[in-house]
């Protein structure tokens, strides 16, 4: 165990410290070739045109820090115990299918590309992950569902992909939001294939834990290296977070009370992302508006119309994050599936009722009008 963690300590070293060094430069070509994020009314918060390539070096430092530990771990001769239990089929897929995702989100970033192209790159890149294997296979028992077969799975795997793909990108709407989540997130994940024996799939997390970690500090902190992932950085975080997540929901012939929540209890360090871009979407077809149509319907917008400014609705958000994870961690031996899926749903509604009364306070004072926000 000691060479384990060794080894997780040098790859997010290499991560941060790779990250650290690159994104600078990154951020003076994105300068040269004026590729810029421009603000604009209807989504953004920024006030001055930020550079947007920041994402360009996240697969490419993943994939050298990945191969600079698998080596390491070769010459020490520890390769079979943290890598024994990798499906090579699983690896593979994903390369593929993140590198697809980081070329278009970086000819995105460049040129812009069409969002029915970007969209059929997830889907194809979705379907390889599935035709390598890997798709949910277990549900345990939410709404009743146990083991499921291909022909259902996969389709769900598909549709699972792009909707947490997608999540990411929307839920960067402010400094550090969707990077600051993530890092939330791939510290519990991490902690979770460790504790599952998943030493290989916990060296992926925890090297894009390092690349996060030096990203945010950039994109929150910076000022003159200030930048944004763009579209090449939220895709590949998307999909590798999807692809860390579904190995959570594989099929377990050996059931453990402790271990038996815990697909939700990875899937539930996502919540505010996946459950956000869901109420947004549902109520622009509420209101008969487009549901990919940008507006300032997401929770960080909603928690700065009630007066916070967009670093403490940052921090609300993690804490909201992570109060989230602590419940659904804790219960996860006691509650089933299901009701764990109600209760955050329940939760998740009762959050934004209590943003809601706080923006109609707010609004009422300053003399705007109340409009229907949920």
């Amino acid at each position: 165990m000691t060479d384990i963690t060794l080894i997780l300590i040098l790859a997010f070293g290499i991560a941060l410290i790779l990250t650290l060094l690159v994104t600078p430069q990154i951020v003076r070509v994105a300068h040269e070739l004026k590729l810029y994020d421009l603000p604009d009314d209807n989504r953004k918060v920024h006030k001055l045109p930020i550079p947007r390539l920041g994402g360009a070096m996240f697969m490419p430092i993943m994939m050298s820090t990945l191969t600079i530990i698998v080596v390491v771990m070769m010459r020490l001769g520890v390769y079979k115990r943290v890598g024994g239990g990798m499906e090579l089929e699983h690896f593979m897929a994903y390369i593929a299918g993140g590198m697809l995702l980081f070329a278009v989100g970086l000819f995105d970033d460049i040129k812009r590309v069409p969002y029915k192209m970007k969209f059929a790159i997830q889907l194809f890149a979705s379907v390889l992950l599935c035709i390598a294997g890997l798709w949910v296979a277990d549900l345990s028992y939410v709404f009743f569902l146990n083991e499921i077969p291909w022909w259902c799975g996969m389709p769900l795997t598909i549709l699972t992909v792009v909707y947490v793909t997608n999540a990411m990108n929307l839920i960067d709407g402010i400094d550090g939001l969707s990077s600051g989540l993530s890092i939330i997130s791939l510290i519990c994940i991490t902690y979770l294939l460790i504790i599952t024996g998943q030493y290989f799939w916990a060296m992926l997390s925890i090297i894009l834990l390092g690349i996060m970690c030096g990203f945010f500090y950039y994109n929150v902190f910076g000022k003159k290296d200030k930048t944004f992932m763009g579209d090449a950085g939220s895709l590949t975080l998307g999909f590798t977070l999807c692809f860390l997540l579904l190995h959570f929901w594989q099929r377990d012939p050996v059931w453990n009370p402790v271990m038996h929540n815990i697909g939700l209890v990875a899937v539930s360090t996502l919540i505010i992302p996946l459950f956000d871009v869901t109420r947004v979407t549902l109520s622009r077809l509420r209101d008969h508006r487009p549901p990919f149509m940008p507006d300032k319907n997401h929770i960080h917008h909603k928690l700065m119309r009630a007066g916070l400014s967009p670093h403490m609705t940052m921090i609300t958000i993690f804490l909201l994050s992570i109060g989230f994870i602590i419940v659904n961690y804790f219960v996860a031996a006691t509650l089933s599936q299901t009701l764990m899926v109600v209760m955050d749903i329940m939760l998740f509604t009762l959050m934004h009722i209590i943003i809601n009364i706080f923006i109609y306070r707010k609004e009422r004072e300053t003399g705007i009008k109340w409009n229907r926000i949920f």
